[in-house]
Order: C-alpha cells, then sequence, then structure tokens
C-alpha cells in the first residue's frame, strides 16, 4: 500500500485499532484514486492509452476501430490522422517509419517519380503494411507512384504463391513483367 496514512496519525492512536482499521480502508480509497488520476492523465497522451482512452481520440477523429485491432495498432491509426503537416522527404518517411515500428525501408527512384517501400514478410504484418499504404496514399504527391515490396521467406516460396491485379494486391511472390507495345 503506498499511502500508509498512519504515518501521518499522532502516537496516541498507534494502540486504537478502530484507528488502523480506518487509515488501512481509507488509504486503500487513496491508492485506487490515484490509480485512476494517473491514467487519466495517461489517456492524455495517445502513446501511452488505455482501451478506453484510445476509444475517445478514435470518437474525435472519425475511426472505427475492427475488432481484430490491437491497441498499438488503433493508437497508430489515430496517430497517423492526427499528425501535423510537414514537408514531406525521405527522411520524414524513415522518421514514421521509426515511429510507428513498422519494419520496412522507403526509397525513391526520382526519374521515374516512384516511392519504393520494401519490407520482409517474416518481419511486417498486413495491419502495418495497410499502415504503411495509408501514409503513402496521404503523404506522397499526386505525380508519385509507390510500390511496396514484400519479400518472401524461402520456406514461404516453396508453399504456394498467389498474384492478384488490381489498384492494390497482396501477392506473396515478386512478379515483374516488360511490356512492349506492338506497331503496326
Amino acid at each position: 500500500m503506498a499511502n500508509n496514512l498512519m504515518d501521518y496519525l499522532p502516537n496516541y492512536y498507534d494502540d486504537v485499532y478502530e484507528m488502523q482499521a480506518i487509515m488501512h480502508v481509507q488509504g486503500g480509497a487513496l491508492d485506487e484514486l490515484e490509480a485512476k488520476q494517473v491514467r487519466l492523465l495517461l489517456n492524455q497522451f495517445v502513446t501511452q492509452t488505455d482501451a478506453q482512452g484510445i476509444a475517445v481520440f478514435e470518437d474525435q477523429v472519425g475511426i472505427k476501430p475492427s475488432p481484430s485491432d490491437t491497441l498499438q495498432v488503433r493508437q497508430n491509426k489515430v496517430l497517423m490522422r492526427l499528425l501535423p503537416p510537414r514537408p514531406i522527404t525521405i527522411r520524414y518517411m524513415r522518421e514514421l517509419f521509426a515511429t510507428l515500428k513498422i519494419p520496412a525501408t522507403i526509397r525513391v527512384d526520382y526519374p521515374k517519380r516512384d516511392a519504393i517501400v520494401e519490407a520482409r514478410s517474416s518481419d511486417i504484418t498486413g495491419k502495418q503494411i495497410d499502415n504503411v499504404k495509408y501514409l503513402l496514399n496521404i503523404y506522397l504527391p499526386a505525380n508519385m507512384v509507390y510500390e511496396i515490396r514484400v519479400a518472401l521467406n524461402r520456406a514461404q516460396i516453396t508453399n504456394s504463391i498467389k498474384i492478384g491485379v488490381g489498384t492494390w494486391s497482396k501477392t506473396e511472390a515478386t512478379v515483374q513483367a516488360n511490356l512492349s507495345q506492338i506497331k503496326n
């Protein structure tokens, strides 16, 4: 018990059982109140919130969490929505990845106006890839495209390969193709 109120009583209460019982109960109540006060303070900061605290932030920014989202995923979604505008540089994007604990690297092919994000499938989750897509869609200029490349582990290559087509698809292999126009 952090709040031992007996330390603050005069000596003539040392042998009074009733006063000891009262101080013990009140000390427990003060401990509980102090814990709630600390939690209230921590819930003012996105990275320190609990489930109740992050729900308030999500409500403020209009996010509806999915049931499978962990507390950290929910905190990252709120942080991404609340980030102040800054000049978009490769250094800033790397800092964002580090802050959000996204295990990926980003580089830019300037002549092609292509941002390339690379990660290993053993390191990155689907939720983190969704966060990367959100960041790139929000921060990259309209004249830039991006690629997210996820390298497979050797064990995954032997299992199965699925290739999807669309504006975004999750694939388990990297496929490169060169298309050339046929002139008649």
